[in-house]
């Protein structure tokens, strides 16, 4: 019994340990491209992820709810690109549902939106609301990649949305600073 007892220690030990070196992903394609570098930036580090190309702001809340317990202490959402900006209130729901299925004990990291505007109306609205969420939750924390792009568009493709690989590179590693401040 001493030594099941000593083995099941050393496991939530080991556990314990690795969970606080590790990083879900929940985003679209501009997830799925930053993901490719972001272990660069994170060496040691364990990056999990869940990425869908077009996924919406408020199919974020399902991948953290599947990961139950298992959730990794600090969370990257890369959501928003490619909902609707005039539905502020609905992406403002949908930021407050995954902080919420996340947990307070976790770091909750968000990146606002660059993309040219869809017919005619920016993405101002979901960064205004990320900041004013962030003063709401101490544990969500937002990545100006907006202002990012804006200082560096010689980083971008044609369609000013998706970054060439330099621009993904730059990308991962300013989420990786916060990450390791989380």
């Amino acid at each position: 019994m001493l030594v099941v007892a000593a083995l099941a220690a050393t496991v939530l030990a080991a556990s314990a340990g690795s969970g606080s070196r590790t990083v879900f992903v929940d985003g679209d394609s501009l997830a799925l491209g930053t993901t490719l570098f972001l272990s660069k930036y994170l060496p040691g580090w364990t990056v999990r992820r869940s990425v869908s190309v077009s996924r919406h702001a408020y199919g974020g809340v399902a991948p953290i709810k599947a990961r139950g317990p298992a959730l990794e202490r600090v969370v990257i959402v890369d959501l928003g690109t490619n909902d609707d900006p005039s539905q502020v209130s609905v992406f403002t729901r949908s930021v407050r549902q995954v902080v919420k299925a996340a947990g307070s004990s976790r770091c909750v990291i968000w990146p606002t939106v660059n993309r040219p505007p869809y017919h005619g109306i920016s993405w101002a609205g979901f960064n205004r609301a990320l900041r004013s969420l962030a003063r709401t939750y101490d544990n969500l924390h937002v990545f100006d990649w907006a202002a990012m792009a804006r200082a560096h568009p010689q980083r971008f493709g044609a369609d000013a949305v998706h970054p060439t690989f330099a621009g993904y590179r730059a990308r991962a590693a300013g989420l990786a600073r916060l990450v390791k401040a989380c």
